[in-house]
């Protein structure tokens, strides 16, 4: 397992779509310059990661049951959100971003019935 440096780990707690917090966000990350970007959300998302640089907000991720549009989940992502400017500024300054929540699969799996 690789040694982390906490010295060298900073988390940014914020309020959700939050104005103030998507500034104080984008200022930290300027002032820290990190080499690893990690944002609540499913890692099944990683992939599109990239796409953050063609997209202008709103957008969101989904995660759904085929079949069943009721089990689903959601992550928005508005111009103000913390989370798309770190996304952001994970896309414009080359640095590596990932999203670090429970997978949706988890999340969405259905309890089997023996």
């Amino acid at each position: 397992m690789a040694r982390v440096d906490t010295d060298r780990v900073h988390v940014l707690g914020v309020r959700h779509h939050g104005p103030g917090s998507a500034r104080s966000v984008g200022a930290e990350l300027k002032r820290i310059r990190p080499e690893l970007v990690l944002i609540e959300g499913p890692p099944e998302a990683d992939g599109l990661v990239g796409l953050v640089g063609e997209l202008a907000p709103p957008v969101a991720l989904l995660a759904y049951v085929p079949g069943q549009p009721s089990r689903a989940a959601f992550w928005p992502f508005a111009a103000f959100s913390p989370e798309w400017v770190a996304l952001r500024y994970a896309v414009e300054h080359g640095v590596e971003a990932r999203f670090c929540d429970l997978p949706a699969a988890h999340t969405l799996a259905g309890e089997e019935r023996v």
